[in-house]
């Protein structure tokens, strides 16, 4: 289950990793767990890249008062 806040995203990544190392998942488990991580990087890239575009944004309305 995806969440949405970035830290909230972050921990669930975690937990894939922990799953990932623990040896314990079957291959197609595995797969299942790798595909949700990319998927969740996927989206933390993007609320990243937000962030930093409305930093820009803000930053210049800052310069041009």
């Amino acid at each position: 289950m995806m969440k949405n806040s970035f830290e909230d995203k972050l921990l669930e990544l975690e937990n894939i990793i922990k799953n990932l190392e623990s040896n314990e998942l079957s291959l197609d488990d595995s797969l299942e767990q790798y595909k949700n991580g990319i998927d969740i990087i996927k989206s933390c890239n993007l609320i990243i890249k937000n962030a930093e575009e409305e930093v820009s944004k803000l930053s210049e309305e800052l310069n041009n008062e």
